[in-house]
């Protein structure tokens, strides 16, 4: 794990210097643009590509609530306009046994934006989770706005709400060596009756941007206040770290940049 956390940093730091252009690029715990855990509404260019991890810490663990601390891995890519596809990967730290273990916990969701941000208006936008998965644990039912209020000059806000259902699609009776068909064994259940629940009612938070270099983040996530922040390296690589309920600490990088677009070249002089 220790070998993989190294490789994409270096990739993250070499993809930074090949690919000067600026992006949004501030995610959350799964790897969508948002703040800490929630979600925001930003619509990003057709074509973005994002890559990254997160650590989640043992108290606030989605799936090994109170045993281990998480790592997620994440892609993302804006598919369509105004459609997002993200994969994310949960797997734990530390001593697990195989069985509990296995690849991880796999998750596919899309995000779809039904209004995109006007003078007026915020952008509005659905995101679902795949129901595919065995008993997903970062499983998201949400719908959320998003405005953005400049505050001064480099200063912008970007405020969100958003409301997560408590119930969810489940596959949590059929088992790993019996998945040979994906469209059965679905039942509603209510994701409160999990130790720790991820976006299970209202949520919204504000993130303070600092002329795109940065910024500071508070939210409330449906069950905790949490506050961070974050900076952009060389355009495109974000870190980012927050304090849970004011208890414990998670961080994460992530790196964006659209694949629709090559780098301007230098023309060289006399070409």
């Amino acid at each position: 794990m220790k070998t993989a956390r190294k490789v994409l940093f270096i990739s993250l730091f070499l993809l930074s210097i090949a690919l000067p252009m600026p992006l949004l690029a501030q995610v959350n715990i799964s790897g969508k643009p948002g703040l800490m855990y929630i979600p925001s509404a930003d619509v990003l260019e057709d074509g973005t590509f994002s890559i990254g991890y997160n650590y989640n810490p043992v108290d606030y663990a989605f799936r090994f609530n109170k045993k281990n601390s998480e790592s997620i891995c994440f892609v993302n890519l804006v598919l369509l306009p105004k459609l997002e596809v993200n994969i994310n990967l949960l797997m734990p730290n530390g001593p697990v046994r195989f069985q509990d273990r296995g690849i991880g916990d796999r998750q596919i969701d899309l995000k779809y934006a039904l209004l995109t941000e006007k003078a007026k208006r915020p952008s509005v936008a659905l995101i679902l989770s795949a129901p595919f998965g065995i008993d997903n644990s970062l499983v998201t039912y949400a719908l959320a706005a998003t405005k953005h209020v400049p505050v001064t000059k480099t200063i912008t806000a970007g405020i969100t709400v958003g409301m997560g259902s408590p119930y969810s699609i489940y596959r949590a009776e059929v088992r790993n060596d019996q998945n040979a068909d994906i469209f059965s064994g679905y039942t509603l259940k209510d994701k409160r009756d999990k130790p720790y629940h991820y976006l299970s009612g209202p949520f919204g938070g504000v993130n303070l941007s600092f002329a795109r270099k940065g910024g500071v983040m508070v939210e409330w996530d449906s069950q905790h206040l949490n506050v961070g922040a974050y900076t952009t390296l060389f355009t495109h690589w974000t870190l980012q770290a927050g304090l849970l309920n004011g208890d414990q600490l998670t961080f994460g990088t992530s790196y964006s940049w659209p694949l629709l677009k090559l780098p301007k070249r230098v023309k060289k002089h006399g070409a």
